[in-house]
């Protein structure tokens, strides 16, 4: 990943692997990174594992003509080609989702675990949550061991944090750093039913 880069805009895709194929899907993903590297436009690219069969890409760009490029790419085309052999009622319309970075930051590092939190705002809260997510991207600049960080807008209400680690080491001083506790202690203002829940330990696959 070229950090020096301006993400913009991104994807987040979510799959679930048909039972008996989670080897598959997972395979699949791990050939991705090849047909990725190849796209000069893709500044990040993440294939992940959330749970036994559910598994996720997510990627980043600096311009809609690079997103537009990935979307047409063969890592692409593969999947919808593999969708009904591999995954489970995949709908390309809502499992594939475009969402704007609102704020990153990053350092070196191998990145092996991670997590994804998806967090909805209250309907007046937006502006707040966008702010408070601003000052994480501060708050895990002092964190040496967070080594991807992503405040990302999915919809109109829908927030979320893609963050990366090299071990659960990285993963647990996170989780029992400031900005967990800072969404912790906001939630209930910010959020609309928040749960600690949400919360979701993934698997990094790959990564560009």
């Amino acid at each position: 990943m070229n950090n020096k880069k301006n993400e913009t805009i991104g994807l987040l895709v979510t799959m679930k692997a048909k039972p008996g194929k989670e080897q598959d899907v997972k395979n699949f993903l791990l050939g991705g990174l090849g047909l990725v590297n190849q796209e000069p436009q893709t500044v990040s690219w993440f294939a992940f594992q959330v749970d036994k069969n559910t598994f996720g890409i997510y990627d980043t760009f600096e311009v809609e003509e690079g997103r537009e490029a990935h979307l047409t790419g063969e890592v692409a085309k593969a999947l919808l080609a593999n969708a009904n052999e591999l995954l489970e009622n995949f709908n390309p319309s809502t499992d594939i989702q475009t969402i704007d970075v609102l704020a990153s930051n990053h350092k070196s590092g191998l990145q092996n675990k991670g997590l994804l939190v998806i967090m909805k705002s209250k309907g007046t809260k937006t502006t707040d949550v966008e702010n408070f997510l601003n000052v994480g991207k501060q708050l895990v600049s002092d964190e040496t061991k967070t080594l991807s960080w992503y405040a990302i807008k999915i919809d109109v209400t829908t927030y979320a944090i893609f963050d990366t680690f090299t071990d659960d080491s990285g993963r647990d001083a996170h989780l029992t750093g400031k900005v967990t506790a800072g969404l912790m202690e906001n939630a209930p203002v910010l959020l609309d039913g928040f749960e600690a829940s949400a919360i979701q330990k993934i698997d990094i696959l790959a990564s560009k």
